[in-house]
């Protein structure tokens, strides 16, 4: 059932964007259904057919945003070099997070999260799944090959993107400070990599 709510390519692609906008100007509590709907060039009745709430609707968007970084991972690669891999992969999940729709969506679910907690549990879930789970499957993998020693991958996954990602999107989305960018980005993921694979495996290659 997740999954057919979830699923951004099941929705046009101006309804999409249009209620990205919206969600992003308004939040979600004040945004309204009949906005997206004129934006989108469509009614009201035709959105209802796609989704079943403003809230499956914002869920299809934060899956939008998110959901890409699983198909760009593939399938886990245990022969692949781990910082190559992990290099890669942090960039990605960097760009996603400090992109102004992953600020954006971060700091709606922050805002109003404790109001309405199935945004936030929906949210939290689509980053674990289309996130995180790319990454723990490929440390597992490396586990598997004795590449990395680690017993919990899914726990390992969240604390590496932590490293990298935790403060530095929370001061985006409270206006303290952007998030680095181009060389500055990439000392920072590099940093934390090289910490990661110290504390994991004897072959940091």
């Amino acid at each position: 059932m997740m999954d057919e709510v979830l699923a951004p390519d099941r929705l046009p692609m101006r309804l999409l964007e249009s209620a990205r906008a919206e969600f992003g100007r308004y939040g979600f509590a004040k945004a309204n259904v009949g906005r997206i709907a004129a934006a989108a060039m469509m009614s009201k009745k035709t959105i209802y057919r796609h989704v079943a709430s403003k809230e499956a609707l914002l869920f299809a968007v934060i899956r939008s945003v998110v959901g890409e970084l699983a198909s760009a991972a593939g399938p886990p690669a245990p022969d692949a070099p781990p910082r190559e891999w992990l290099t890669g992969y942090l960039t990605a999940f960097c760009q996603l997070a400090f992109s102004d729709e992953g600020i954006t969506s971060y700091r709606l679910v922050m805002s109003e999260g404790a109001q309405f907690p199935d945004v936030a549990r929906i949210y939290i879930e689509t980053v674990k799944t289309y996130g995180i789970r790319p990454l723990a499957d490929q440390l597992a993998a490396y586990a598997s090959v004795g590449r990395m020693t680690i017993d919990d991958p899914d726990g390992t996954a969240m604390m590496l993107v932590s490293m990298v990602v935790a403060d530095v999107l929370r001061d985006a989305a409270l206006g303290l400070s952007p998030p680095p960018v181009d060389t500055g980005l990439q000392g920072l993921i590099e940093r934390a990599v090289t910490i990661f694979l110290a504390g994991v495996t004897l072959d940091a290659r």
